[in-house]
């Protein structure tokens, strides 16, 4: 019988897939709708889902041990906006988020991986790239309603082993997934909140990552015992190691750490072109191998990929977390 997720990271390391959008889009999947690598489910458009069977069995051969659902876009709130009528209540909602589960249980992975039920930040519903700056606009914004149908339905779900919420770019945004009210959400699954920030660890909203890290400590207390770490993502593949150990210095007499990490490829975005090109600060030493060894002395649990990450990537992953997994 498989260990809970909790007893596993107790002695290994989760190799998570890696830049699911990009892969997909290489695979002839358009994601320039707004909701992204998640619209096949919507369309059930055969070949589409074959391209995603294809994409985890390409990440599990590479070494993924942790899978996430292609949900990131997968708000409420999205598909109520962008869904052209399929989806308008709650019922509607959890049906669609349940075929996502099972198709991805039963036809793209196995009983050896663990299935990360992803939750993309408010961004994701703005689909304006508000991930890259964390700039959410003046009127206030009730996140707690916002996430609560998506969290509540992979708290119940008994498929999803631990709840992701990822790329959170906003301070506001933060705090108010640090809050009892939040935590109560996810009831006692395992869950994880992960960040994006700057080069230098700083929010991408401009929040240094001293006031992140303050938030953090105000909070610890109250965190549940089903909350196992911090992580980034979709952060700079060169600075990642710096980043990560910046945070975890400002948390130095705190519980709560950052365990975390899933850079992008080392690429550049841009966002006026939405495009990317070469990153001319990575070097010959910038390898996925060097970058897990810095993140296994730093102590991370879970390490993998984000933007434009592929199989290949993954597998350096896991090639250099190999010492440290029997299972890998």
């Amino acid at each position: 019988m498989r260990d809970s997720i909790t007893d596993f990271i107790n002695g290994q390391i989760l190799v998570l897939d890696g830049g699911q959008g990009t892969d997909l889009e290489e695979r002839g999947i358009n994601v320039s709708h707004p909701l992204w690598s998640t619209l096949p489910y919507l369309t059930r458009d055969g070949a589409q889902l074959e391209c995603i069977r294809d994409m985890y069995h390409s990440f599990i051969k590479a070494g993924s041990n942790a899978l996430m659902t292609v949900t990131y876009q997968a708000s409420y709130s999205s598909l109520k906006k962008f869904s052209d009528g399929q989806v308008n209540n709650d019922a509607e909602y959890a049906s669609f988020l349940d075929y996502i589960i099972e198709f991805t249980e039963k036809e793209c992975i196995s009983d050896n991986q663990y299935l990360v039920g992803s939750i993309g930040p408010y961004a994701a519903y703005l689909s304006n790239g508000a991930e890259y700056t964390g700039d959410y606009g003046d009127k206030p914004i009730d996140f707690i309603s916002h996430y609560r149908p998506q969290v509540t339905h992979f708290a119940s779900s008994t498929r999803v082993d631990i709840i992701g919420i990822e790329t959170i770019p906003n301070i506001a945004e933060f705090k108010a997934l640090l809050s009892l009210e939040f935590a109560k959400m996810c009831s006692s699954k395992p869950y994880y909140i992960s960040i994006t920030t700057d080069k230098h660890g700083n929010l991408r909203d401009g929040t240094s990552a001293k006031n992140v890290c303050q938030s953090i400590k105000d909070n610890a207390a109250s965190l549940p015992a089903n909350f196992l770490f911090f992580g980034v993502n979709c952060i700079d593949f060169s600075y990642c190691g710096e980043i990560l150990a910046k945070l975890n210095g400002e948390l130095s007499e705190c519980t709560a750490r950052f365990r975390a990490a899933y850079p992008n490829s080392g690429e550049v975005y841009h966002g006026d072109t939405h495009s990317w090109s070469e990153n001319p600060t990575v070097g010959p030493l910038d390898t996925w191998e060097n970058l897990t060894s810095t993140l296994l002395q730093q102590h991370c649990l879970m390490i993998g990929g984000c933007c434009r990450t592929s199989s290949k990537d993954i597998s350096s992953i896991a090639t250099a977390a190999r010492g440290t997994n029997k299972s890998v």
